[in-house]
């Protein structure tokens, strides 16, 4: 810098047009090599794609948009990372209570779960503010960029000095951890001007009105938001700071400037804290901001506290009244961070546009959730859900009276129910009476009332020999709100309808109620029977509801917990089998007792289920199947009918309500004297400190495993995105171990589907063998066949429920297998992939065939099969009008020789298959591997999509065919 010919302009700069300064505050500093595009939160740009030249977005490009954004906005790679650092057990929890397995979830519905749950949770009160946090023990565990970030800090003072200030403000740097540590590392120690505290104040005193000027304009912003305002003084101070640090002087280099000198390092917590934030943002750890106000989550906690700070009655017409009214109920810090992460504006200027995209915003979530497949959700499907949850909601909460206006409610339907429960809740409002409510929990302020109003419910069920329980308590007083005659079958009756519905919602999680949706169905038309039975469905096949998985979580409990002896482990897990199989039986064994007039306890049950299977005299057990054939009951009465419809849905309840924890507590010789009603309420009451940690540890266990996943996901991408497999936990784990062996997946599900039927595995699987070369014929048939693979793994995995000996460990590698089962299903379908079961000298393997279609009549042909007895054995084809080149690559000089000797056999016999010439080579390589069935190099040949083409079908699946009885002719 030259004092001499200075002139005002080369310190006072201004940016914009003409001399108006424009104000900064947390905004107006670049980050790195790119410009800070962000505004004040009242006047934020909307200066991009999203919005027309109005400003304004219309809800179609509003929707549009956020349906094509990845992730709300984040690629899928950042979407990975985002599961990998912020998923915990708090959101595996909530995400497997809606009834979602969040190992199926691909990496943008997991985010995009997160903000649904964290938006959530915000409306109801809770507190997210630790949600996806990090802890000082996690962080000290952590490796990578995350522990680089916070290592980073740690070599930071507490205060920055000048010249890392002036660092950071001549270079437009962000207050960044990144920044900042390279500002008091890479600084100058001492100043770069070369000029004297005499010409510095010339200087000042040069600029003169232009400098009172800006400092007048500063001091009057800083209020808004500086920690301490500076005066006019410390602020000509600091604009003698800027130049002796040759830093030029401008409105927002002054205003960082007096920012930065007020740096104080923050706690260990808050820069956890800001970590998290900017991860969220889909950033890396170390872009962090170590000053409050400059990342998303802080400019929309800012734009939250404003709206939530507005006055209604301040606002000039009733339309702005309700429309902030609705905001403030609507709007979260969360709601408004994932708006602003997407780019949307958010103008508290315009409430109507703010509410709109408010509305948007949640609905996009839903969509994202209730993807069909790859198909989109529709908004009218999004909105079925919202309707079907809400009025489910609002059936809960209506009084329990609502059950005697319905003679039979299982036959109306869920429209018909809520309409009544809404009339009537309106009816005791407007009576201003208080009320237990259909759902299952009294109201604590309620209960005292409603014991003294029923002293003598018990009297009357002595009375009428029903046994007291919650349930049959709950009964006589529906029965007595509507002054209705209690009798033992109307109390019956009446104990089977609150069971129904109760039945019902409990089966109608978020996950069943989208489920159901996608497949078509209308909640809202359905009879409350019909509803029941399509929840119940679902429940049992899907995410984390499933029979599979409810088995495997209580097994997981059972082996750790260290309060229970291995004798109660298995009289537990008994327990659960026990009311598994009277569930799928629908209740036949507890008709039986019923019939015989014995008394239905858990115990009793165990010996019925026990005797039928030696005796089958009341009902048969396949035992090659492992279900109960359904009895036919004679001589129940209607009442007693109902009661074992009653008692067979309570043993549904319960099984979903045990856990080891809770049975330990009440004991095992208690729980095997009551019956499937009063255990079911033991387990929905008992409370345990056990359980709480089991539960924690559990959403541990599923959390790790989901993380490692992820973290992996790089190794098989191009795999999962070659066959259109999705990118979730579940499948990312199959493919890996597809790729690491793929016998293993024939050995395992073969193995046990043998031991499981009594048949031997060579049998089998020669079954299976024959059954793709019986249909390998078309790429319609080949999916039939690993179609009935599939079913067959489902098949074993709900066998072992009811198998003894199971352990953590085996139901852990089934459920690799069936998601491996499915994985091949999608490579069969969409990439002609296929797995076929062989058996070579008492090894099970697995031999892969991959079918690519050339333009015309030409096409590649790979099958590839690992054995320890023959080593790998690789054979490409290659069809062109006719004829056909192969060459066959093995692992062992021994298995070379043996296919050269067998050539004239091998030649013979494919050409008596498909009519073709053939030309066979044959050579030694070490190195082949199955796996490049999976990674196949193609080279310059052109590959056809269509497979419309029946001649080469038939030429390339013929070659195929023809190389599958080869192979059995020489090993099998």
């Amino acid at each position: 810098m030259q004092i001499e010919g200075l002139k005002v302009k080369d310190y006072i700069k201004t940016e914009g047009t003409g001399d108006q300064l424009l104000a900064v505050g947390t905004s107006g500093i670049k980050d790195d090599n790119k410009a800070n595009n962000n505004k004040e939160l009242r006047a934020l740009s909307v200066d991009n794609a999203f919005y027309d030249n109005k400003g304004k977005m219309t809800d179609e490009e509003f929707v549009k948009d956020m349906n094509e954004a990845s992730a709300l906005g984040m690629s899928t790679v950042n979407a990975v990372k985002n599961v990998e650092r912020t998923w915990d057990e708090e959101a595996t929890a909530k995400t497997r209570e809606d009834g979602h397995d969040p190992m199926d979830m691909e990496p943008e519905t997991l985010v995009t779960v997160v903000d649904e749950i964290k938006m959530n949770l915000a409306k109801a009160g809770a507190d997210i503010s630790k949600m996806g946090g990090l802890s000082k023990a996690e962080i000290e565990a952590m490796s990578g960029s995350i522990s680089q970030a916070v290592e980073m800090t740690n070599g930071l003072g507490d205060t920055l000095p000048v010249e890392a200030q002036a660092y950071l403000v001549k270079n437009e740097l962000e207050p960044t951890i990144t920044n900042i540590y390279n500002a008091t590392y890479s600084a100058p120690a001492n100043p770069v001007a070369e000029e004297t505290e005499e010409d510095i104040i010339g200087l000042l005193e040069k600029l003169g009105d232009k400098l009172d000027s800006l400092i007048e304009e500063i001091e009057s912003e800083q209020s808004e938001s500086a920690q301490r305002p500076m005066s006019p003084a410390e602020l000509k101070e600091m604009v003698a700071t800027m130049m002796k640090q040759d830093v030029p002087v401008t409105k927002e280099h002054l205003e960082y400037m007096a920012q930065l000198s007020e740096y104080e390092k923050p706690e260990e917590a808050n820069i956890v804290n800001a970590i998290s934030d900017i991860i969220a943002e889909g950033k890396e750890p170390q872009d962090a901001y170590l000053i409050p106000g400059y990342s998303l989550m802080d400019q929309a906690k800012k734009t939250f506290a404003e709206v939530m700070g507005m006055d209604v009655n301040q606002l000039p017409t009733i339309t702005a009244q309700r429309q902030l009214t609705e905001i403030q109920l609507t709007m979260t810090v969360e709601a408004t961070f994932t708006m602003m992460k997407n780019g949307i504006s958010v103008n508290t200027n315009d409430l109507s546009d703010l509410l709109d995209k408010l509305k948007l915003q949640e609905t996009n979530l839903l969509q994202i959730l209730m993807k069909a497949e790859n198909k989109e959700a529709t908004n009218s499907n999004v909105n079925l859900f919202k309707e079907v949850m809400n009025n489910m909601a609002e059936i809960q909460s209506a009084p329990a009276a609502v059950f005697g206006r319905f003679s039979n409610i299982g036959m109306e339907t869920f429209s018909y129910v809520h309409q009544v429960s809404v009339s009537v809740t309106a009816e005791y409002s407007r009576m201003e009476m208080t009320y237990e409510a259909v759902g299952t929990e009294v109201r604590a302020d309620l209960g005292d009332n409603i014991n003294k109003a029923f002293r003598n419910v018990d009297d009357i069920l002595d009375d009428l020999s029903i046994e007291v329980t919650e349930s049959s308590q709950k009964a006589v007083r529906v029965l007595a709100y509507n002054e209705m005659e209690i009798t033992a079958e109307s109390v019956t009756s009446m104990k089977a309808s609150t069971e129904l519905v109760a039945r019902t919602f409990k089966s109608m999680t978020p996950a069943v109620v989208a489920e159901m949706i996608k497949r078509g169905n209308n909640p809202l038309d359905m009879t409350m029977n019909e509803l029941k039975e399509t929840a119940e469905n679902i429940k049992a096949e899907t995410g984390s509801t499933s029979d599979e998985e409810g088995f495997a979580k209580f097994l997981w409990k059972a082996q750790h917990s260290g309060d229970i002896t291995e004798e109660e482990r298995d009289a537990f897990v008994g327990v659960y089998r026990l009311l598994h199989q009277v569930e799928k039986s629908d209740g036949a064994a507890i008709g039986a007792l019923i019939s015989q007039g014995t008394e239905v306890t858990l115990r009793n049950l165990m010996t019925a289920v026990r005797s039928s299977k030696h005796t089958g005299r009341d009902y048969e057990i396949n035992d090659k199947f492992g279900s109960l054939d359904e009895m036919v009951v004679k001589d129940l009465s209607i009442t007693e009918q109902i009661e074992k419809v009653f008692l067979t849905n309570r043993c549904r309840d319960a099984k979903e309500a045990m856990t080891p924890a809770k049975m330990h507590q009440v004991g095992q010789e208690e729980i095997l004297d009551m019956n499937p009603d009063e255990f079911a309420t033991a387990m929905e009451q008992t409370t345990s400190e056990a359980e709480a940690q089991a539960e924690v540890q559990y959403n541990e266990y599923i959390t790790s495993q989901l993380k490692q996943a992820m973290s992996s996901s790089a190794n098989v991408e191009n795999i999962l995105e070659q066959f259109n497999i999705p990118n979730s936990a579940n499948m990312i784990s199959a493919v890996q171990a597809l790729m690491q062996d793929s016998n293993t997946v024939i050995k395992d599900l073969y193995g046990r589907a043998a031991k499981q039927q009594d048949m031997d595995i060579q049998d089998l699987i020669d079954l299976a063998y024959q059954r793709f070369s019986d249909a390998c014929h078309t790429p319609e048939e080949m999916a039939e066949a690993e179609e009935a693979l599939g079913t067959l793994a489902e098949n074993v995995m709900k066998k072992m429920i009811e198998m003894e000996d199971v352990r953590t460990i085996d139901m852990d590698s089934m459920k690799l297998v069936v998601q491996q089962s499915k994985a091949i299903r999608e490579m069969a379908n969409s990439g002609e992939t296929y797995h076929i079961p062989i058996m070579v000298a008492d090894e099970a393997g697995n031999m892969n065939l991959r079918i690519v279609r050339g333009s015309g009549e030409s096409g590649l042909i790979k099958m590839a099969l690992y054995l320890q007895s023959t080593g790998t054995i690789s054979t490409t084809f290659r069809y062109e009008a006719g004829e056909v080149k192969a060459n066959v690559e093995c692992e062992s000089a021994q298995t070379r020789e043996m296919f050269a000797t067998q050539a004239p056999m091998i030649a013979n016999t494919m050409q008596q298959e498909t009519g073709f010439s053939f030309s066979f080579s044959f050579t030694r390589v070490e190195g082949v591997s199955v796996t490049d069935v999976y990674n196949w190099q193609l080279g310059n040949f052109q590959v056809e999509e269509k497979r419309d083409n029946e001649i080469q079908t038939e030429a390339l699946y013929g070659i195929a065919r023809g190389y599958i009885k080869v192979m059995s002719e020489m090993f099998m």
